[in-house]
């Protein structure tokens, strides 16, 4: 009987490693590292409305000395008097998650600040960026969340 009960268990076993994955169960290739190349290259070109684009409508962003919500707000008040001073920035992945709709980075930044050619700072940080993936595919950035470390020269 136990031989009977194993030979059973054994082909169930068999047969169900021959079944199809279910829908929920199929593998979603990562998105974030091409957006966290997008978002690093976009800086780096001084592409202040690529940067703008790259936000929802209703996006947040948060750093040390601001709180930024919406595009408008986000592009006044923090891409505008940023966006020529960003040179050579760089991340360094710390952490990122993915899902069919959603996804979120974690990472060190460097920049360098540049005046008349001369680096006059190296800022450096850990922020956090999500997005949530639009009903058109584009992946867009729902909230940013920026801290300073301490400045290096």
């Amino acid at each position: 009987m136990k031989k009977l009960i194993l030979l059973v268990v054994i082909t169930t076993m068999l047969i169900s490693c021959d079944q199809p994955l279910p829908a929920a169960a199929i593998i979603v290739k990562s998105p974030v590292d091409s957006l966290i190349t997008n978002w690093s290259n976009t800086w780096n070109n001084h592409d202040s409305a690529g940067v703008r684009n790259m936000f929802v409508g209703d996006a947040l962003v948060i750093d040390d000395n601001l709180v930024a919500s919406g595009q408008e707000e986000i592009s006044s008040k923090w891409i505008h008097p940023n966006i020529n001073a960003v040179n050579h920035f760089k991340t360094t992945h710390l952490q990122d998650w993915y899902g069919n709709e959603r996804a979120g980075y974690t990472g060190r930044y460097e920049f360098y600040v540049m005046v008349n050619d001369s680096v006059v700072a190296k800022p450096r940080g850990i922020y956090t960026v999500n997005w949530i993936k639009t009903d058109k595919g584009a992946w867009k950035i729902t909230t940013a969340v920026i801290h300073s470390l301490t400045e290096t020269k």
